[in-house]
């Protein structure tokens, strides 16, 4: 029960980021990546960060549960 609770969670939180970013995010950071855009190398950063915490909190979590 837990983890359909938490992929509802997580999906509904992708699906609200998409909706306030105005479309595709990946969409974004290659075009703002091939512009030279300051936009699309700060979403690198972001979303290398965050994929870094992500998997830092996942491990801790599959830690604790096993």
């Amino acid at each position: 029960m837990k983890r359909i609770l938490f992929a509802t969670f997580t999906g509904g939180m992708m699906g609200y980021g998409s909706v306030i970013a105005f479309g595709c995010n990946v969409g974004g950071f290659f075009s703002g990546i091939i512009s030279g855009s300051l936009h699309g190398w700060l979403w690198l950063v972001s979303a290398l960060l965050g994929m870094t915490l992500t998997l830092f909190i996942m491990n801790n979590f599959k830690r604790v549960r096993a």
